[in-house]
């Protein structure tokens, strides 16, 4: 319709017409343009307030996740402090069930579950762009980092750590394969003190573990501060308090 009015106005040589049906075009497009990219930005703000909705889930149940897992671990860093400066001190009693058991099991490090599914999914995709908030963004690839660093940190602590009760059988021994009231997840082992006190290869190798242990919880709380900071930008980009988060 507007190319025969304009092929219209071309014959009957009115210029004038023919300039306003052009500006009309050229108007035309533009505004096509314009609606389809705000119709394009439209879709991307809705599938970044998606993601960002269940990044906030997530990092909720991933914190709940983690903190029993994070809490053992610092139990057993307590009871390694209390193990050590008894074996390293001249104190005479014995070691109490949680502290033997904390020497046999030092040598077990493993990281608590630190993913996101949909952050995952965002890197997997290349979808990160779609995140425009800026802190947000920067939240997301600090926990990205802080995460990675932490599996790297494991891999060259897991090589160090020594299995104690195994090279030093006759300083820790089991007692039964029966649980105990104490320490119902485990069975009862027995740790020889003076023994220890007296085995430089021990004290060498049990130095070596509560070390390593030391450094598995730093990376393990880096990665909670990491979360909970990424924990309160999601709060604020969404304009959630905390006690409606929790």
């Amino acid at each position: 319709m507007l190319l025969r009015r304009i092929t219209t106005h071309v014959k009957e040589q009115n210029w004038f017409a023919v300039a306003l049906d052009f500006v009309i075009v050229v108007v035309g497009v533009f505004v096509g343009l314009q609606v389809q990219e705000w119709a394009k930005e439209q879709d991307r703000r809705n599938i970044e307030t998606a993601y960002t909705v269940r990044l906030h889930d997530e990092v909720i149940n991933l914190q709940a996740t983690r903190k029993p897992r994070s809490d053992e671990r610092r139990q057993t860093r307590d009871d390694m402090a209390t193990a050590t400066a008894l074996i390293f001190g001249d104190d005479d009693r014995a070691l109490t069930v949680a502290e033997c058991q904390s020497i046999v099991f030092s040598y077990i490090i493993s990281n608590p579950t630190d993913d996101l599914a949909s952050l995952l999914e965002l890197q997997s995709s290349g979808g990160l762009s779609l995140i425009q908030n800026e802190d947000l963004l920067a939240a997301l690839r600090a926990f990205s980092l802080t995460r990675a660093r932490a599996r790297d940190s494991r891999v060259g602590i897991v090589e160090s750590t020594v299995e104690l009760s195994s090279i030093h059988p006759l300083l820790i021994q089991v007692l039964s394969p029966t649980l105990s009231e104490e320490q119902p997840d485990w069975s009862v082992y027995q740790c020889d003190v003076e023994g220890m006190r007296n085995s430089p290869a021990f004290l060498n190798d049990y130095e070596i573990n509560q070390s390593n242990y030391q450094n598995h919880l730093r990376d393990i709380n880096l990665v909670n501060e990491s979360l909970a900071n990424l924990h309160q930008v999601l709060d604020e980009v969404l304009g959630v308090t905390h006690e409606e988060a929790e």
